[in-house]
């Protein structure tokens, strides 16, 4: 089901950035729906800082989650705010990680921790915040349980001279 409420979140998503699906009506979803609002590439600030994923746009929407990619990051504010900055950063991130790399779960895992490494922001103990974080709030029905996922984000911290496609 949680699946399902992914692909359909994209396909909103996407859609609304283009303008070609029309917001869901308070009598379809039985709540007032908003809109949602289009922050333009090089203009998101997410607790304090500026993020960014070349010239793809976030969409700012009330949704079940934290987070999707398209053609466009679609970001739950509401529900990234509870979480600690970094997690919050991160999770940016590996949302870029899927609009450069593809769906992988793995790969836009890896292009975060390296991106936010070279950024100087990620430390050991960041690693650590984020695994916490990851482990309480569970992990979905497409990313690895929380003890593997927090393992390859240790491997691909510590890794060296890799790309952030996995390529050396």
């Amino acid at each position: 089901m949680k699946a399902a409420r992914f692909v359909v979140g994209i396909a909103i998503a996407a859609g609304l950035l283009a303008g070609l699906v029309p917001s869901p009506s308070s009598a379809e979803t039985g709540k007032i729906v908003q809109p949602g609002k289009v922050v333009q590439p090089g203009k998101l600030v997410v607790a304090g800082r500026r993020l960014s994923c070349g010239s793809t746009a976030t969409l700012i929407r009330d949704f079940e989650g934290f987070a999707v990619s398209s053609n466009v990051i679609m970001l739950n504010m509401q529900a990234l705010k509870e979480l600690p900055r970094r997690v919050q950063w991160l999770i940016y991130y590996h949302e870029c990680g899927h609009i450069l790399l593809g769906p992988n779960e793995i790969a836009a895992d890896c292009y975060a921790v390296r991106r936010a490494r070279r950024e100087g922001w990620l430390n050991q103990a960041g690693i650590e915040e984020i695994c916490t974080a990851f482990n309480i709030s569970g992990h979905g029905p497409v990313h690895p349980d929380p003890e593997e996922r927090c393992d390859r984000l240790r491997q691909c911290f510590m890794e060296k001279g890799v790309t952030a496609d996995g390529s050396r």
